[in-house]
């Protein structure tokens, strides 16, 4: 069984040493066509299916609803089929230089290009067919994770099980993971039962139905034999490409470490080490799919000799190549090329290294007393930070108070709703003691009582929180801010863009942004003076097309040293932080830098690990 197991990956090996120059240009070509047809096939489809009455964008709860729509599953179906498909496409011509090298033959990649449009329609429907199977074999898990937040952790906050973990998160999580890992059990069954579908479909003619019913005959009681060699070399190759990303990335940082600021060393440097880093990338991938590819190639030939020869004599009763020349081609790739690095110029184009950037305390300042607290706004307002964000909801009676969950239990270790409450009672429950015992006087505020506090010394960011359908929030927090003559101290914000749109219309003088979770579209074309983003959404792109729309962008919730510089970088208009005194000090050390000491630093964080609670590397 072991000599068998070697010798399988022995006789791939030397099939693809055979043909090692065709495979390496057929893969160059291959990653360009991925490159350039991609990335401008997949925005046009997030504009075109995400787009509805007229906006381009969908975001928060709104994805939810797209995704079980009946545009967002056609969505889903399409994405996957032309992955799938493209995938497949790839593997085609992989296999024929590898079935042509088995049988001492030489084919030129014009040729193997030429068959591969050839098949582009047959192979984009078994994409799509597979696509579906796959997701009608994941509804059954899906449906197991719905029922397991239904019964375990729909009780209350989603904030209580992130922080206190009780024992309904570690069974959520025991219950979930098992199913993930079925999943991808029975996912790698059903991968190996229809391995041979698209060679069947190539070399035998095949309809994608009869390929998949094909394949599943020819691979019955041989899942062990051809999925484990597929499983060692995939395995072998993300192993082989970590370990080589993090030994160039450890000789950059121990190059990098030394040169300071100095912007002649470091950008030398960092460009061989990004293109080592690509090129290295690549090439393991490639060399894993070249590799895999011959091992289906190994395993298919052992049953399909004489579709094989007769696969050979249909394609050489046929004038070998392709109608367009080798030089066009040449110099489609070459203008292809171009594109790409102009794409990358423009991008560098995007550094903006001198603006006013606002900070916002998180919650107050919450890394210094209990969030959403007098407390920590006025540690914020010490701190020094422009804004307090906090949040606002309805108690039983009416009264806006300060606070983000919709119970009490992460807080105050309390199972009742804020719903649920009169204001009487939960000023009277301890709120503090959570985070110190300093703070065990701590209670709930009202939003009065935040913007008496913050009058003239800090301003507010009040995020409407709706953690139920409360349609008097709006107009009640408008009447506050108007009763307090703190319009120009004050913007909102919120998840719900259908209630943002209405504190909009009740109140029209004061900023309102969106707060976005997940994506999809262009987000800065949505109705809101402000988008307020995770910190890893945030790009130089982003940004820029959100301030030609007239909109701020407003990034959560960064504590680090290397997050701030990445936000100042990119070019956003508001950091909202737990840390505003960490924050405030980087910025002001950023500024006092000149232009290229900024450009070196920020190439050098790319690569170095500072450590933020040291003051580094600034």
């Amino acid at each position: 069984m072991q000599k068998s197991f070697f010798s399988i990956f022995k006789k791939a090996w030397a099939d693809a040493l055979k043909v090692i120059k065709p495979l390496i240009t057929f893969e160059l070509w291959f990653s360009l066509i991925y490159a350039v047809a991609l990335t401008p096939l997949t925005a046009w489809l997030l504009n075109t299916l995400v787009s509805s009455k007229g906006q381009l964008a969908i975001s928060n709860e709104e994805i939810a609803h797209f995704f079980i729509s009946l545009r967002g599953v056609a969505f889903i179906i399409f994405s996957i089929t032309f992955f799938l498909g493209l995938i497949f496409l790839e593997y085609v011509g992989l296999m024929i230089i590898a079935l042509a090298a088995r049988q001492g033959r030489m084919v030129t990649i014009r040729s193997v290009l030429w068959q591969n449009a050839a098949q582009i329609y047959s192979v984009m429907r078994l994409g799509l067919l597979q696509a579906m199977l796959y997701g009608a074999v994941s509804v059954p898990f899906l449906g197991i994770g719905l029922l397991t937040y239904g019964f375990l952790l729909s009780t209350y906050d989603i904030s209580y099980y992130l922080l206190q973990r009780p024992w309904q998160w570690w069974a959520s999580l025991t219950i979930v993971g098992s199913a993930i890992a079925v999943y991808l059990v029975v996912a790698g069954c059903l991968y190996v039962r229809w391995m041979f579908a698209v060679p069947i479909l190539v070399f035998e003619n095949e309809s994608p139905v009869g390929a998949l019913k094909k394949s599943w005959r020819m691979t019955r009681h041989r899942i062990w034999e051809m999925g484990m060699p597929q499983a060692v070399w995939w395995l072998f190759i993300i192993i082989g490409s970590l370990v080589t990303d993090l030994v160039i990335k450890a000789i950059a940082a121990h190059l990098l470490a030394p040169a300071g600021l100095k912007l002649v060393v470091i950008l030398p440097i960092v460009a061989l080490v990004f293109g080592a880093v690509i090129i290295t990338g690549v090439a393991w991938m490639n060399l894993g799919k070249v590799v895999h590819a011959s091992l289906i190639v190994t395993f298919y030939s052992q049953t399909a000799g004489r579709k094989i020869q007769e696969y050979w004599k249909r394609h050489e009763a046929k004038k070998e190549g392709s109608p367009v020349p080798a030089k066009f081609l040449w110099i489609g790739a070459g203008l292809a090329l171009a594109g790409a690095i102009a794409t990358g110029l423009v991008a560098i184009e995007n550094l903006n290294l001198d603006y006013r950037i606002a900070v916002t305390a998180h919650r107050g300042s919450s890394h210094k007393a209990p969030e959403n607290t007098l407390s920590a706004i006025q540690q914020a307002i010490d701190d020094g930070a422009d804004f307090a964000e906090i949040d606002v909801q309805t108690t039983a009676d009416g009264v806006v108070v300060v606070i983000h969950d919709a119970d009490l239990m992460r807080l105050a270790s309390v199972n009742r709703r804020i719903q649920d409450i009169r204001y009487e009672e939960l000023k009277e429950i301890d709120i503090g003691s959570w985070f110190s015992s300093d703070f065990r006087k701590e209670r709930t505020p009202t939003l009065e009582e935040a913007i008496n506090l913050s009058q003239g010394r800090i301003r507010l960011n009040i995020e409407l929180k709706y953690n139920r359908p409360d349609p008097e929030l709006a107009s009640k927090v408008a009447q506050i801010i108007r009763r307090n003559a703190f319009k120009e101290q004050s913007i909102v914000s919120s998840l719900n863009n259908r209630e943002l749109q209405k504190f909009r219309k009740i109140f029209p003088g004061i900023k309102a942004g969106l707060i976005v979770f997940r994506a999809l579209g262009n987000i800065s074309l949505t109705d809101s003076d402000f988008l307020s983003i995770q910190a890893n959404m945030a790009t130089s792109r982003l940004v820029k097309n959100a301030h030609q729309m007239g909109k701020e962008i407003h990034v959560w919730t960064v504590n680090d040293a290397r997050t701030t510089l990445s936000m100042i970088e990119v070019g956003v208009d508001n950091i909202i932080t737990d840390r505003p005194e960490m924050v405030l000090d980087v910025i002001n050390n950023w500024k006092a830098l000149s232009d290229s000491e900024k450009i070196a630093l920020w190439l050098r964080n790319l690569l170095v690990d500072d450590d933020p609670e040291q003051g580094k590397p600034l």
